[in-house]
């Protein structure tokens, strides 16, 4: 069993929370937030504290979940690196390029294991997908299309809520490659074209993006498209993979945790979810069961993440 403590007490640690709760090799013994009200989030058997500095000294923690602003990501997670603590980060984990290689040279320094959090890549419904249908069509994998809309802009500004996301692309983006990049290496994909929409005067970085790949297919070149936006006043994510030139495509259907076949524009519905959990709960159950194992094994998955935040941030920055 895992100790575990946290830094960042809002919307996404209540899922954290519970999916320790569904867990057999985790226990929540501490949290912190420096806003007292966000402590109530934790039962009172959990140590509350106020300064990440003062919790990070107890010799009983084994790991820390970083998910504080993501302007506080390289901040708090050299601090639990420092500390000697395992370091599960939510996603991203740093703004920028520049940004995430500071935080590489330091952990090098620490000689500390960091795991990112790609919680979507846990989805039930990816999950049931690599269980059932990975052997028999990875290979054969033409295109892909990721659609991950939040509603965060609304008269024409972001909405408090999402100012601490950075943007669109920053927030939904990685969601997204850490899908696709289940099925193909990040090695293996390449940016043709970035468009991303920005907002005069907004403080975030983006409002919407689209990112066009191309990959090395089994018989032809593959392409690929990753849309994200908080314009569309929808909350939907999902992702759609075809297959050569064959009339039948899956879609994992993220929002309602689903597996859809469509063939010749008819759709059958292979699988969902009936838990009854949310999706960012489910998300972060499978999480949890990835870090375990990554503890057990005294390996993270932080190379693997280099290579997805490269991407995340050419995409931003792109020039013709």
């Amino acid at each position: 069993m895992f100790n575990v403590g946290i830094i960042g007490l809002g919307h996404v640690a209540t899922h954290q929370i519970a999916a320790i709760g569904r867990s057999g090799d985790f226990q929540l013994i501490a949290g912190c937030d420096p806003d007292r009200s966000r402590l109530a989030l934790l039962d009172e058997s959990v140590s509350a504290y106020t300064d990440a500095e003062e919790m990070l000294q107890r010799s009983d923690l084994d790991v820390v979940v970083v998910a504080s602003p993501n302007r506080l990501h390289v901040s708090h997670g050299l601090q639990v690196m420092a500390a000697g603590k395992w370091l599960f980060m939510e996603k991203p984990l740093a703004e920028s390029q520049q940004e995430f290689d500071l935080f590489d040279r330091k952990r090098k320094e620490y000689a500390g294991h960091c795991t990112l959090a790609l919680h979507a890549a846990f989805g039930v419904e990816v999950e049931w997908f690599f269980a059932n249908y990975y052997e028999a069509d990875a290979a054969k994998l033409t295109s892909f299309a990721a659609e991950f809309y939040d509603p965060y802009f609304t008269d024409g500004r972001v909405e408090k809520r999402a100012m601490s996301l950075g943007g669109s692309w920053m927030d939904s983006g990685i969601n997204a490659l850490s899908v696709i990049c289940r099925l193909i290496s990040p090695d293996d994909l390449v940016i043709c074209d970035s468009r991303m929409t920005r907002v005069e005067g907004s403080e975030c970085s983006e409002v919407s993006g689209v990112v066009e790949f191309q990959f090395p297919g089994s018989r032809v070149r593959g392409d690929g498209a990753i849309q994200t936006s908080w314009t569309t006043g929808r909350n939907k994510k999902l992702t759609t993979l075809g297959f050569g030139d064959v009339d039948r495509k899956i879609i994992l259907d993220h929002s309602a945790q689903e597996v859809i076949l469509r063939e010749q524009q008819h759709d059958q519905l292979l699988f969902s979810c009936d838990n009854g959990l949310p999706r960012l709960t489910n998300h972060y159950v499978g999480a949890f069961k990835g870090l375990a194992v990554q503890m057990n094994a005294g390996k993270d998955n932080f190379s693997y993440c280099r290579n997805l935040h490269r991407l995340l941030y050419q995409a931003e920055n792109w020039t013709n």
